[in-house]
């Protein structure tokens, strides 16, 4: 796997559409880029919807051109890394809930991203327990007392 390549189809999207961006090579395995532009809004989109859409690219093509496969992961001047410990801090105030009150507490619709964050944090928590629920973009945690 090549970081770089990674990183030169990255930013020959950007360039094909005009978007002035710097892409940093966060991780060489897994492949992590962070695309640092003053674009950021249009490129991350309502509810990372476009971001989300450029990564997929950015994998397609990446996977076209190594036959082994292997994930590139995108983020856009820090959106993702905020928006799960945003998703984290909330999860965390939920266990306690639950802990507190034995309530099942539903977390809203996220993407799997931030749903494995939610379960990685949680996992070791020996009061709460989580489980996923629901079906596409409905899909959510629940946390429930162990």
């Amino acid at each position: 796997m090549s970081a770089i390549d990674a990183q030169d189809i990255a930013q020959k999207i950007l360039d094909s559409m005009g978007v002035p961006a710097q892409i940093v090579i966060e991780s060489e395995y897994p492949i992590y880029l962070t695309v640092n532009s003053e674009d950021s809004a249009l490129m991350i989109g309502k509810g990372g919807e476009t971001l989300r859409a450029f990564q997929a690219v950015v994998n397609m093509l990446y996977r076209n051109k190594h036959s082994d496969g292997g994930y590139v992961g995108v983020d856009i001047n820090g959106y993702k890394k905020e928006r799960v410990e945003k998703v984290q801090a909330l999860a965390q105030e939920l266990a306690d809930k639950v802990r507190d009150t034995g309530d099942d507490q539903h977390l809203n619709p996220m993407n799997a991203f931030e749903r494995r964050s939610v379960h990685t944090l949680l996992a070791e928590n020996p009061d709460v327990v989580t489980g996923s629920e629901g079906e596409g973009i409905d899909r959510h945690v629940v946390i429930k007392k162990r």
